[in-house]
């Protein structure tokens, strides 16, 4: 008897193509059942393709970054760079930089940190806000200090603290965009500021603690605080009292810009110096209470000023008003018990921005970078 030969199961691509190849071939189609199809053609249609990404460096067909691999990435890349964005660094490895510092001093709000950036710009997706602003990180920083806000002053309640993280970081994009028309300037944290003192104001955290705080810290502040005090007040722009992180905070800004690390850093130190000199609770400046604010600010004019000696001049300036500012908004504040956050670097830093044109020698850079790079 004549060897049977056994074929694969016909496929519903090699049915289109037996259809095909009859209507053009009837002569050659009669002579047999069907075309033997050999099975690396018909394979060849199943093969999944590689689309091009900014990752993957023009190579469609590079089996080393599958699609998941790329949507990760960009997934870790945006949400690094809104933390780096809350102190005007628009870099991922900055800002990865920074939640490792921030996870020295306090690893739990570390976490939130990166959960309010996630969330942030998961919703500023959502809703479709530009997409050059969610890849820059311009979308995710306020949620980024919702996160730190809620893990320093929050609830205790791990569930509940997780849920306002994740409410509160999800309305920040939202204010943000509604407040793009309305400012002239950048937002600086105006919509970190109103979410997240919404919620302080029924909570009043400061008020339950204000009392246990004043009484562990009494006559106990050492100069070796207070000479601390600088590094200290740049962690506490996240809501971390740790000089370790602080000075990794420093770190980071110095892989990005080492001038902008000056202005930071300068800008503490022109902060505690003024509350020294207002006869400020000590125990205060040794947590760098006084510091945060005028780091931000001193960051902002080196950040969206081209530099010069009129540019460290105003930081200076913006750095000790910051200060001044904060010594007299915080009692009133914490009368009500709550902290009054970065209102007083929101406030001088608007201020600021406004004296272009108005100061000679004080020119806004074209594409605000840093002191390095600004032109």
């Amino acid at each position: 008897t004549a060897r049977r030969t056994l074929y694969p199961p016909i496929t519903i691509m090699e049915r289109v193509l037996l259809a095909v190849f009859r209507r053009n071939y009837p002569l050659a189609a009669s002579s047999t059942r069907y075309p033997r199809f050999p099975i690396s053609l018909t394979a060849s249609f199943h093969r999944p393709r590689h689309f091009l990404s900014s990752s993957s460096k023009g190579k469609g067909d590079d089996e080393s970054s599958p699609p998941s691999t790329v949507l990760k990435s960009e997934f870790v890349d945006t949400n690094s760079r809104a933390v780096g964005q809350v102190i005007f660094l628009n870099s991922s490895k900055s800002g990865q930089a920074i939640l490792l510092s921030l996870a020295i001093g306090d690893p739990t709000l570390s976490a939130f940190a990166a959960l309010g950036a996630a969330t942030a710009n998961s919703s500023a997706k959502l809703v479709g806000l530009e997409a050059n602003s969610l890849e820059n990180g311009l979308c995710g920083y306020n949620g980024a200090l919702i996160g730190c806000a809620v893990s320093a002053f929050g609830p205790s309640f791990f569930p509940l603290a997780v849920t306002s993280t994740l409410v509160g970081a999800a309305a920040t994009p939202l204010l943000a965009a509604s407040l793009k028309n309305a400012l002239t300037m950048p937002q600086w944290t105006w919509s970190f500021n109103a979410i997240a003192l919404t919620s302080l104001l029924q909570s009043r955290p400061l008020i339950q603690s204000t009392v246990a705080v004043e009484s562990s810290v009494e006559n106990t502040t050492r100069f070796a605080d207070l000479a601390l005090s600088p590094i200290v007040g740049i962690s506490q722009i996240f809501v971390v009292e740790s000089y370790l992180t602080g000075a990794g905070i420093i770190g980071a800004i110095g892989m990005y810009s080492p001038k902008l690390a000056l202005h930071a850093l300068g800008g503490s130190i022109i902060g505690s110096i003024t509350g020294i000199l207002s006869g400020a609770d000590l125990s205060n400046i040794a947590m760098g209470l006084w510091g945060y604010n005028s780091a931000l600010a001193s960051m902002a004019v080196g950040t969206f000023f081209v530099n010069s000696r009129e540019t460290i001049a105003l930081s200076a300036f913006g750095a000790a008003s910051s200060a001044a500012l904060f010594g007299a908004m915080q009692p009133v504040f914490g009368m009500h018990g709550v902290p009054c956050l970065t209102l007083p670097f929101c406030t001088v830093a608007s201020m600021c921005f406004l004296l272009e044109g108005q100061v000679p020698g004080l020119v806004l850079a074209k594409e605000p970078h840093s002191p390095e790079k600004n032109t």
